[in-house]
Formats: structure tokens, sequence, C-alpha cells
């Protein structure tokens, strides 16, 4: 149970009309930030995210690596990793391929997933199982979809509903805004906007702070079931990309 949340942890970190590929892609902004993690009170690892503008035009790429310390160590004896590779079309943001390694010598958790847009497939590898599922429109996975959620609110857009794939599920979270919070983090005061992410009727929410003057990073994330709080992540570095 421990190494799914642990994996959840990761994640914690629709169209709104027609856009050019360039124009897309200037909304977001290339950079590396570190984090605190923690279950409950605990201290269970160290993350960091980046993302990334690759040398092939439109296309980018997002990471969160985990580094397990303590409690963690106990589940993941490597480091957890989510990577996706996307690009920016007339379509908006693309997932192209996406991996997760859930840190272990084994395979029985891990994730690879290709995109076929032309195709309109997903297909690939989870948890040992095949995969083969419809691409619907706007569909992200657990990695593309905090980029997106990230250059939506750059385009002064909300998330609104966004359609995940998770293994071999498409699954639906609705993001709505709480509050406008300011925050004190050890980077320094931020003015951050909150946002709730939640599929219908599930017992389990996840909060997101993000920072504006940041270009919409995630600077906390709590996630919860129940209304207890689980997993939490505090930014404790950041730093811009190019």
């Amino acid at each position: 149970m421990m190494k799914v949340a642990m994996a959840l942890a990761l994640t914690l970190l629709l169209n709104g009309g027609p856009a050019t590929a360039d124009s897309a892609e200037a909304r977001l902004s290339p950079y590396v930030a570190d984090y605190k993690v923690k279950y409950g009170s605990l201290s269970v690892g160290t993350s960091r995210t980046e993302l990334s503008r690759t040398q092939v035009p439109d296309l980018w790429v997002m990471e969160t690596r985990l580094s397990a310390s303590g409690l963690g160590r106990l589940v993941a004896d490597g480091d957890l990793l989510q990577h996706s590779s996307f690009q920016f079309d007339a379509a908006g943001l693309r997932p192209l391929r996406y991996r997760f390694d859930d840190g272990t010598k084994r395979s029985e958790r891990d994730v690879t997933l290709q995109f076929d847009w032309r195709a309109g497939r997903v297909t690939g590898i989870a948890e040992e199982s095949p995969v083969d599922v419809v691409a619907e429109s706007g569909l992200q996975d657990a990695a593309s979809s905090q980029a997106f959620v990230q250059w939506r609110l750059q385009g002064g857009a909300e998330p609104g509903v966004v359609a995940m794939i998770e293994k071999d599920k498409i699954k639906y979270y609705r993001y709505t805004l709480l509050r406008r919070e300011r925050l004190k983090t050890d980077i320094g005061v931020l003015e951050t906007v909150v946002y709730r992410s939640a599929r219908d009727g599930s017992s389990r929410e996840n909060l997101f702070w993000y920072a504006p003057q940041l270009g919409y990073a995630i600077v906390q994330a709590e996630q919860r079931r129940d209304g207890k709080r689980l997993f939490q992540t505090y930014i404790s570095g950041y730093r811009p990309g190019s």
C-alpha cells in the first residue's frame, strides 16, 4: 500500500480553442524544482521536477524523480521516476511517451505508454499487462498533466476537467479553484492559487499551490483521503531552465 502511495506522490507533483504550436509552446517556462516529501509527519524523501525544452522543435519533457529516505527506503530501493515527452501542435499539448519506474529491480509496477495520435490509440505495458485504449482528445498522462495545467493557467484559462490515463484506464480529474493564498516557503513568500483536483465521487483529493511568478510551478501539494492528509510536498529549491 505504501508503495502505491509513494507512486501517487509523484503525480502531486481542455483545450481552450485553436492555437498554433509556436504560440502554445511560448506559454511554458522551463524550470527545475526541488521538494521535500512527507507522509503524515514523517519525512520519506526528496523529489526533483524538471520541465525542459528539447532540441527537437515543439518537443518538451516533464520528469519527476523521487529519492526515498527513512521509511520510504522500506518500499523503494531506488529512485521512483515519472517521465513524459510531449509536443505542441494545433490541438494543444499532446503526450507522446510516458514511463513510470517504481524504483525497484522488479517490473510488476512499471508502466510504459506510447501515444499514436494519428491512429488514435495509446498502447504499451502497465504492470506487465498490455494496454490498448482510445486516445481521446485532450488525454494526458500522469506527468504531462502537470505541464498541461501549468500551460492552461499561464494562458489565463481554467484547467477544467482533465482526462488522464492511469495504467489502462482513463480517469477524469476536475480542477476547482479554492482560493488565493500568500504562502511562506523555503524559497521565500509567494503568492499562490490553490486548486483541488479530484474525480467525481472519489474519497481521494489532491490540493496544489501554484505560483504565478514561477510560471505556475507547484510549490506545495497535499494528497488527502477522507479528509485525512497523507502525502505532502514542499518546495525547497527552484531555478529557471533553458
